[in-house]
């Protein structure tokens, strides 16, 4: 990398405004700074599979409560192709003082000593949030935190889909989960999405409605943006509803085990997305893009669109080192 291109990214560094603080929520930034940030995250794609040091001797930290495969590895990735290190705890619940019944709060304020950034991944919002306090002057980044909100997945996608269009405002994008209520890539992205001026439908069954809160985030702190709630659709009136759609996202979400995973089974079909329906709209003119933040099951979405133009899932993961090395890069400040 030259000198001239390494002053270019320090500017585009200092452009997003965001050193040293934490990223917790997709609410964490402000629109600018997340325009900002998509502009970095461009100027280092030619970087995410080469290595340039630009911060020696940084220390990530990532402290993962639930499996992960590429929100783990994408976060080593990109700090490693920024020239840092990565400490991994992967399975703290049996290699680390957690296992001898070590507070949460007490293993943040020890492994922030340690870190120049942590990323923390649990299942308990409440006390993740209550953890990420204890951090000090070491910004934590939420790596999905409980049912509550996933803001890097979000933003790997919110990133994929304004590399697509070169803006999101005036996107019509439904965002769909059987249960919304668990969806928190879903919560993440829903915010995101309204507050950079898409138009947004969340289609879930009513009882598995998303949180209030999420709903009222977006109309108290964004009272222009436009967001609406759709229930209880069937596979065809689903796709019927999707045919003008610029996206169709898909969060996931847990499937129950035991005697409640087949009635499950059936609500996940109602929110089906056909390769026809895409194939049809295509025909007309209409690009109806689908991307879905894995893992997913067999079930959620008609697997020949992976061999379409349609699919967004894998090339959101080409951007997701990108993206990540940019909001490492914002936080470690030059």
């Amino acid at each position: 990398m030259t000198a001239v291109t390494m002053q270019s990214i320090k500017h585009l560094i200092n452009e997003v405004d965001f050193a040293g603080e934490s990223f917790i929520s997709i609410n964490s930034m402000t629109n600018d700074q997340l325009l900002a940030l998509f502009e970095l995250g461009r100027n280092l794609e030619l970087q995410n599979r080469d290595h340039w040091e630009l911060f020696p001797g940084s220390i990530a930290t990532l402290l993962f409560f639930q499996p992960s495969t590429r929100t783990r590895m994408s976060f080593q990735t990109a700090m490693q192709r920024l020239g840092g290190q990565v400490i991994v705890e992967a399975s703290p619940q049996t290699s680390s003082s957690i296992a001898k019944e070590e507070s949460l709060n007490d293993m943040m304020r020890c492994v922030a000593q340690y870190a120049n950034v942590v990323v923390l991944r649990h299942p308990n919002a409440d006390e993740a949030r209550e953890a990420a306090g204890c951090a000090g002057a070491t910004p934590v980044i939420n790596g999905g935190w409980g049912h509550w909100e996933h803001p890097t997945q979000a933003l790997l996608d919110l990133y994929t889909l304004w590399r697509k269009f070169g803006h999101i405002d005036g996107l019509k994008v439904t965002v769909a989960a059987a249960d919304m209520i668990e969806a928190r890539t879903g919560h993440s992205m829903a915010q995101g999405l309204a507050r950079l001026g898409a138009d947004v439908s969340i289609a879930s069954p009513r009882e598995k409605r998303v949180p209030s809160e999420v709903i009222e985030n977006i109309r108290t702190n964004y009272p222009d943006a436009r967001v609406e709630e759709v229930f209880d659709f069937e596979k065809d009136s689903f796709n019927q509803f999707i045919e003008d759609k610029d996206l169709v996202y898909l969060p996931g979400c847990s499937a129950p085990a035991g005697a409640s995973a087949e009635a499950f089974k059936k609500v996940m079909d109602d929110y089906f997305v056909k390769h026809e329906t895409l194939d049809a709209a295509r025909e007309r003119g209409h690009m109806i893009y689908v991307t879905h933040t894995l893992p997913r099951r067999a079930g959620e979405m008609d697997l020949a669109i992976d061999d379409t133009p349609n699919q967004l899932a894998f090339e959101s993961i080409l951007h997701s080192v990108s993206i990540r090395m940019a909001l490492l890069a914002a936080i470690l400040g030059n």
